[in-house]
């Protein structure tokens, strides 16, 4: 999972994946993420799309998925740096409104506190 990034700032989690995230990885990056949600000091979690190209219906479950269990735990999930591609595969879905969305540098900034 070479192409995984997890950077911890504060209480926020940020995971960056580079690749396609289909039924072959959504499972190394559940364990992978949830390894790191044992420490009850996260409050959220922002993941970066910027570098994926493609997302098979695996891919929407993993984020619903998280996005579900962040929230009904009080806890904070965001998207953030949408490809274009993912953001045309949450379109047709119609579940874009259904996530938070971070549309810009300082709203991440924001969230992970470093603004």
């Amino acid at each position: 999972m070479e192409k995984l990034t997890l950077t911890r700032t504060n209480s926020t989690i940020l995971l960056k994946y580079a690749g396609e995230i289909t039924l072959e990885i959504t499972g190394d990056l559940k364990r992978r993420l949830d390894a790191e949600l044992t420490d009850g000091d996260v409050h959220a979690v922002v993941i970066d799309l910027s570098e994926v190209p493609f997302m098979d219906s695996s891919g929407i479950g993993f984020l619903v998925s998280i996005n579900t269990r962040m929230r009904s735990s009080g806890r904070s999930f965001f998207l953030c740096r949408l490809s274009r591609a993912v953001e045309k595969t949450l379109g047709l879905v119609q579940l874009l409104g259904f996530f938070q969305i971070l549309t810009d540098e300082k709203a991440l900034a924001a969230v992970c506190g470093q603004a």
